[in-house]
């Protein structure tokens, strides 16, 4: 499990749900980018794809577009696609996509992100996941 997440530019994947931050970490590879189609599919809006700027602003952790990165998206084995993009939103869950969780129904968890703690949950493999964080962040 990720001890914490710095804050700055970070290999990651955002998405918004009605105005909710979704910050999805996890290794090359691992889904960021598939999960955030699926989520953008079912109504989420794209932050940024693969390069992810965090930022304290007072007592609120704010996900912004990468520099470069705005309205695209990777569709693996498809190519860059245009997905228009917010600027920036506030976080509310962190989802890492390296490691599984650990029960069927597991315990609330918390991750130090800046001077906050955030909800985390651990994604890898879970079915239904882009239905499920959906109805969490909504």
């Amino acid at each position: 499990m990720i001890a914490e997440i710095p804050t700055g530019l970070i290999h990651a994947t955002a998405v918004a749900v009605h105005g909710s931050g979704l910050l999805i970490t996890g290794p090359s590879g691992s889904g960021k980018s598939g999960l955030a189609l699926q989520l953008v599919a079912l109504g989420a809006d794209l932050v940024s794809d693969d390069q992810v700027l965090v930022q304290q602003n007072g007592a609120q952790i704010t996900l912004h577009t990468a520099p470069n990165l705005a309205n695209k998206i990777e569709a693996r084995h498809f190519g860059i696609l245009n997905c228009p993009t917010l600027s920036q939103v506030p976080l509310a869950l962190v989802l890492s996509l390296a490691d599984a969780p650990e029960q069927r129904l597991p315990q609330p968890r918390k991750i130090p992100v800046g001077t906050r703690e955030i909800d985390f949950i651990s994604g890898k493999n879970v079915p239904n996941l882009a239905s499920a964080v959906l109805l969490y962040l909504r």
